[in-house]
């Protein structure tokens, strides 16, 4: 029997379990999980209402403000340190989380991932804002697995759900600035209260810089004189929400966001393996960790402004919520991609806009006995224009300017959806959902000449896609806070188009919606002082969009983004996490994840292969995926953390420290070595991350008023060193690296 014919038979016996699990008398009414949570307890909206998370029949990290303060946990990047089975990746500006396995390999303006991400209940399709701190937050949830149903387009791998804090009715200041390692500066505040006593409102902001730790070397590489910092970090938000309670039953809240990242490290490209001879030799050429040398300075920088209104009526059968958010994006990316000094390489595209409008309501209906119903509607629209995209040959001067490109891209989508949990019998829920999902894309471009005057014909194409996605669970209570399931889950992700110029607009076709069945077994328990989960899962997955950087068939010197669909691909595996209290003032918590990743059938993968003869890449090459690794699936993962606080001094002193492991994986590109590296290499994967772990710690000493904190703080306290960025291209195989050991100093407020 087949591993996948096994995990399908595992499946079918959870469901059959559940069925026949024991009757107990009398069917019950469902319990009411809105209540205020008190003690260990947990509440989630993982099911778009309020819930225990040991009631919730989904794999969930849960993660508090406080829990992610402790971890260390600072920006979305770390969240893999302490959410089992996730990766937090970068794709060169762009963040790319990656769930159990599921991750996208399209990167670009214009893409989205397929894990979606949620702040306060909108959608961020941006994916180069979302790499700022993590500021202001009140929970952080993690769903596994397709949300097709209920978080709708773009969540075949999951979502990452984000509540920020909500206005107060006591007035409430907290705040808190540090100093690290690489002038790594920051400061934040968060302000609440009462304006009368309908009207509250919370302000938070928070700033960030730091040189950062990738050193450019300048025209003279042994000297230091005219070093210069290659990728400095800047981090702007402010956050402002004010909440009406215009009577009991109806409650409205304007919020607006701005946001502004400057993060250029994942586009300092170093080339340090298999050189092209156009490129200077070391040290001419920087090849060492951490060092970049670069003819134009890297600039990935976003910011965006959003308003939202959220309003709750409450209506005697249920709660009807509306949601309306409108956001405008700004975007740069400068980037030299031959890593030297030389002219040779540079695209520039500073003129990125996108605007955002999106609708959802939801009708949570609980006034029917034994029946939690929710029905919903999303609509959603978004319009990104990439204006004068340059690319450039032997200097960024206007002489030098190949061609520019201009762009269109749209997306209009709606949705509707409907989900209900029924008690069967007594203990014995029943879950069935469906949502339909409907998307039209577009896109235009035409391309101005500069020295090459034969440039591409203009093209304008669209398609639609549209797709109906099912989900079905049973759960069984085998305690209060103890309970067993068995779900099947569907997502879908609408096809796409490249969103590059080609030779011929009758090339402009779109790329495949990928879709994925998904099969669970989860088992949840907890106590006042335990909590304990584990889950077992198998994917089918068809038509997953991966994409590749090719050297472009239009601009010789620069690359292009290519997506093709891998059209069968598996991932099943198994994983738990658990937390403990033993003492009022000690919490610990463990969490471990195997997956198997694998693309079932992708013979027609376009890779980037190495000419031994030669010693130079052969980019653009038809490889055989079949039966590898998925990038960003590393088969086991697992992360360990405590905290501990003491009286001292007449304070309080807490103590933190928090661990992960992740075994090997392929960064973002599958590619083989392929046929012209000889036999021993052919079939090896060629951009792959050895096993690493990271250690973050901190120390605080809380005063006796309870109004005023110190500490100092240490992150990747081990100097573990691994490739954020790991691939190759025509110019060679280019890296580099994550943060080195930093440390700082911190003090913070609170009233």
């Amino acid at each position: 029997m087949s591993y996948s014919s096994a995990i399908r038979a595992v499946f079918a016996t959870g469901v059959a379990v559940l069925a026949l699990a024991p009757d107990a008398g009398m069917a019950q009414q469902a319990v009411d999980d809105k209540a205020e949570a008190g003690g260990n307890e947990i509440i989630v909206t993982a099911q778009r209402r309020a819930e225990l998370l040991e009631r919730v029949p989904v794999a969930i990290v849960a993660l508090t403000s406080n829990t992610l303060e402790k971890a260390g946990v600072q920006r979305m990047d770390d969240l893999g340190q302490v959410a089992t089975g996730v990766q937090i990746n970068r794709g060169g500006s762009f963040t790319q989380p990656a769930i159990r396995g599921i991750s996208t390999l399209t990167l670009g303006y214009g893409f989205e991932n397929n894990v979606a991400v949620y702040v306060d209940g909108f959608y961020q399709p941006d994916m180069v804002t979302i790499n700022g701190d993590l500021a202001n937050l009140a929970s952080v949830q993690v769903l596994k697995g397709p949300q097709g149903t209920l978080y709708g387009r773009n969540a075949t791998g999951g979502a990452i759900v984000m509540e920020t804090m909500t206005p107060s009715k006591v007035f409430t200041a907290n705040g808190q600035i540090s100093y690290g390692r690489f002038d790594d500066r920051r400061a934040q505040a968060y302000v609440s209260g009462p304006l009368n006593d309908q009207i509250s409102f919370g302000v938070g902001a928070y700033y960030r810089s730091s040189d950062g730790y990738i050193r450019d070397i300048g025209a003279d590489p042994l000297s230091s004189a005219d070093d210069t910092d290659a990728a400095p970090l800047k981090n702007v938000s402010i956050r402002a929400k004010v909440l009406w309670e215009a009577t009991d039953d109806l409650k409205v809240t304007f919020g607006y966001n701005h946001g502004f990242v400057e993060d250029a490290r994942g586009i300092v490209y170093r080339i340090d393996k298999f050189a092209s001879p156009a490129l200077p030799m070391p040290p001419a050429r920087a090849d060492r960790r951490d060092t970049a040398s670069l003819s134009i300075p890297a600039d990935s920088s976003a910011k965006a402004d959003e308003v939202t209104g959220k309003i709750v009526l409450e209506t005697g059968i249920g709660t009807l919520s509306s949601y309306t958010g409108f956001a405008k994006r700004h975007s740069k990316s400068v980037f030299d991609f031959d890593g030297s000094k030389p002219f040779i390489s540079q695209s520039k595209s500073t003129n990125i806009r996108q605007r955002t409008f999106q609708q959802t309501l939801d009708y949570s209906i609980n006034a029917i006995q034994g029946l939690d119903l929710i029905l919903g509607a999303f609509y959603y629209n978004d319009k990104l224009n990439v204006n004068d995209a340059r690319t450039y040959s032997g200097g960024v001067e206007e002489s030098n300017r190949l061609r520019s490109q201009y762009d269109l891209l749209t997306s209009k989508s709606y949705a509707f959806y409907l989900d209900a949990t029924y008690l069967i019998a007594d203990k014995l829920f029943l879950t069935g959902g469906v949502r339909y999902s409907h998307e039209k894309r577009r896109i235009a471009y035409f391309e101005l000449p500069g020295i090459v005057t034969a440039i591409v014909a203009p093209a304008d194409k669209s398609a639609t896609f549209s797709s109906a996605t099912p989900r079905a669970v049973l759960r069984y209570e085998l305690g209060a806070r103890t309970n067993i399931y068995a779900s099947f889950s569907t997502g879908f992700r609408s096809g796409v188009f490249n969103p590059t110029a080609v030779p011929s607009p009758a090339l402009v076709i779109p790329i495949k919606p990928e879709k994925l069945k998904a099969y669970e077994l989860g088992f949840k328990t907890a106590s006042s002082i335990f909590r304990f989960d584990t889950a077992a899962y198998y994917y089918d997955f068809r038509n997953l969009q991966v994409g590749v950087s090719v050297p472009s068939p239009i601009t010789p010197g620069s690359v292009v983004q290519l997506i093709s669909n891998a059209k069968k691909a598996e991932v099943y595996g198994i994983e738990g996490q658990v937390a403990v209290t033993p003492l009022e003032s000690l919490n610990m918590r463990a969490g471990a994840s195997w997956t198997h990743a694998r693309y079932k059938d992708f013979k027609n993968a376009t890779g980037t292969g190495l000419n031994s003869a030669t010693g130079l890449n052969a980019t653009g090459q038809v490889q055989d995926w079949s039966g590898k690794q998925m990038a960003r699936a590393p088969g086991f993962t697992a992360n360990l953390g405590a905290d501990y606080s003491i009286d001292f001094a007449g304070g309080r002193l807490s103590m933190a420290a928090n661990g992960s492991y992740t075994s090997s994986f392929v960064v973002s590109n599958p590619s083989l070595y392929g046929p012209l590296a000889g036999s021993a290499l052919a079939n090896r994967q060629r951009y792959r991350q050895k096993a690493y772990a990271l250690v973050n710690a901190q120390i605080n000493w809380t005063d006796p008023s309870d109004h005023f904190t110190f500490g100092i703080y240490g992150e990747n306290v081990t100097n573990t060193r691994y490739a954020m960025t790991l691939s190759g291209g025509v110019f060679g195989d280019y890296s580099q690296g994550n943060q080195p050991a930093t440390y700082g100093a911190r003090a913070g407020f609170k009233f």
